[in-house]
């Protein structure tokens, strides 16, 4: 097959709540935070977002992708379920936007193709936006000439949120689902549970579940007994 008969799904879901309204910006991140919303162009073609998982990296993504049309979304992680060469598909394009970009690394075919897609899009003008857990330079990527090219991306950490950012955010997620957690029930999920996002947010999904299926409030027994705490 060749590249440019692949046909991929362009059409990866976002988030429903991934905008940059309902994104928690402390100070640590507001450099960021306004540079996404404003034009990258002029900040050059390759920008590069690091950070530990759950710090907000998609969902910054996400949100920057909703305010530019034009832009072509690829978590990496759904990726992988195609060949690499389907990237060759793509060295047109004004805009892409790699999310995980650690989960190709040490794969000698893939990087080989994100190589080959870094050099089209320089040529072309296009830009391309990445995450990662760590900074291009730390990436264990094998193929030299990648981890050069990546390294003319301008380089943003993502900072995690203060417990204090993390009690909102879980706050407000369930404010928008309609259900109330008093301040102290916030507080000993926050004490209990791993306190990266993705964590919590997993678990405001299961306690919203048992608590509709038994029509009771979220309340500190309720969560002991649901996640037998």
């Amino acid at each position: 097959m060749t590249p440019a008969s692949i046909q991929l799904p362009f059409n990866f879901a976002f988030g429903s709540e991934a905008d940059f309204h309902s994104f928690c910006c402390e100070a640590a991140n507001a450099p960021l935070f306004h540079q996404l919303q404003q034009d990258t162009r002029a900040q050059g073609q390759f920008l590069w977002l690091w950070g530990a998982g759950g710090c907000g990296k998609t969902h910054l993504l996400q949100a920057f992708c909703q305010a530019h049309p034009e832009a072509i979304y690829l978590p990496l992680e759904k990726l992988l379920a195609y060949e690499p060469q389907s990237l060759a598909s793509l060295q047109h394009s004004s805009l892409l936007v790699l999310d995980d970009m650690e989960l190709v690394a040490g794969q000698p075919e893939w990087e080989e193709q994100l190589f080959n897609l870094c050099q089209q899009l320089l040529v072309n003008g296009g830009r391309l936006v990445c995450t990662a857990l760590s900074p291009p330079a730390l990436v264990q990527f094998r193929l030299a000439d990648l981890q050069s090219r990546l390294q003319l991306a301008l380089v943003y950490e993502v900072h995690e949120l203060s417990d204090a950012g993390k009690a909102s955010v879980l706050t407000e997620r369930a404010r928008q689902r309609g259900i109330e957690l008093r301040e102290e029930v916030v507080n000993f999920i926050l004490a209990r549970n791993q306190r990266n996002l993705h964590d919590l947010m997993a678990v405001l999904d299961q306690l919203d579940r048992q608590a509709l299926a038994e029509q009771r409030k979220i309340t500190i027994p309720f969560i002991k007994a649901c996640l037998h705490w």
